[in-house]
């Protein structure tokens, strides 16, 4: 198979598989959106409209949302084919109405040098989209779950309120040459559980005041199951920026009993100074020296969690992101109150916005049983010897 269709596979697989229910894929001909347009045609859970016009085509799709109020995939080629979407887009945008635009694109070599079709759609829509992203021109050499992970966050900022259109441009490299390549399939490693479920490779859950309100699809209900059955349960605590979201961090922590790994961005490495928190860390394992532990191949072939929580944003340490990475695929469920990524190893299976106390607060309705002493007690063993050192 070529890299072309192969990656134009997963990025429609990735934006069907994003959005529950059936997905329309509305597509325009043209020789650049051809690995797009065979993905969409052999799909066997899209259906496919085929129209010569752009600005009809467009305005069909508009007409799909707002009808189901599920987007709709639209699929054109590259140049004034993309143009020609711009009054379908407004009127998306004004009614909030959701849309995704696939739109083919020439790849950075042919850009500014004359070719044909080959015009600027970076930000082609301007504030008429929610949100717009530029993938890499089809390869091979970074992770295929890079393309998941930033369809599935579009089709959250087109489904979120506002919803409304986003676009993502895919640039493509001689569609239809006839020389045979071949994937590395080292791009797909990990993929298998995507692959063989009708899921999201990243589920976002928008946690607020009314828990049940807001879980319609039972996605909140999945991760509290998902925590309570870890054996090998494991709490990242990123950056923090206020006193009340640590005192929520430490409640979380008290509440899971898991082993804690603080960021020095989270303010909780001095803990032991901050006389407002002294003594409510007690029965809290943070493993303050796994950095250092690391550094040891047995220690980074044994820690491998099976469900990872973080809240707040970033993790500073290389050897911990490392690590983190080395652990997938599993369960990794990050909390935090905005909806972006956060995400540059392409690892997170759950993205829930919400503020940590309102997190906290959803958990601690919910019991949940302590993780194996066999996994909190080497760490904390680990965690020992490098303090005695």
């Amino acid at each position: 198979m070529s890299k072309d269709l192969s990656w134009s596979a997963i990025q429609l697989s990735a934006a069907r598989f994003s959005v529950d229910g059936e997905r329309s894929n509305t597509k325009a001909p043209g020789s650049r959106s051809s690995p797009l347009a065979i993905a969409a045609s052999t799909h066997p859970l899209t259906t496919c409209i085929a129209c010569f016009d752009e600005r009809s085509l467009a305005f069909h799709a508009v007409g799909y949302g707002r009808g189901s109020r599920k987007p709709a995939v639209v699929i054109t080629s590259s140049g004034t084919a993309v143009s020609n979407l711009l009054p379908a887009v407004v009127e998306a945008s004004q009614d909030f109405v959701p849309l995704l635009l696939l739109t083919a694109d020439r790849p950075p070599e042919l850009q500014d040098s004359g070719a044909n079709q080959a015009i600027n759609q970076v930000n082609h829509f301007g504030i008429f989209v929610r949100h717009f992203c530029s993938l890499p021109a089809a390869t091979d050499t970074i992770p295929a779950r890079m393309v998941l992970t930033t369809l599935d966050s579009a089709v959250y900022m087109a489904t979120a309120s506002p919803c409304g259109p986003v676009h993502i441009n895919c640039p493509f490299r001689e569609p239809l040459e006839n020389s045979s390549r071949k994937w590395m399939l080292s791009c797909l490693q990990g993929l298998d559980f995507w692959m063989s479920s009708a899921e999201p490779f990243t589920s976002y859950i928008q946690l607020q005041h009314s828990f049940a309100r807001n879980d319609a699809q039972g996605h909140m209900a999945q991760v509290l199951t998902m925590i309570h059955g870890a054996n090998r349960g494991l709490l990242l605590i990123g950056a923090l920026h206020t006193e009340d979201d640590i005192w929520a961090a430490l409640l979380l922590a008290k509440q899971l009993l898991w082993p804690v790994i603080a960021d020095v961005l989270s303010g909780l490495r001095l803990r032991k100074y901050l006389t407002s928190f002294s003594g409510f860390e007690e029965n809290i394992l943070f493993v303050d020296h796994l950095d250092h532990l690391l550094l040891s191949n047995s220690v980074k072939d044994w820690v491998q969690p099976d469900v990872i929580v973080q809240i707040g944003s970033r993790i500073t340490s290389k050897r911990i992101s490392q690590m983190l990475e080395d652990c997938f695929p599993c369960s990794y469920i990050m909390v935090d109150k905005h909806p972006s990524r956060h995400d540059p190893s392409h690892i997170i299976t759950h993205r829930i916005q919400s503020t940590i106390a309102q997190f906290t607060d959803c958990l601690l309705k919910a019991s949940a049983p302590p993780t194996s002493s066999k996994w909190s007690g080497f760490l904390r063993s680990l965690n020992m010897m490098v303090f005695v050192l």
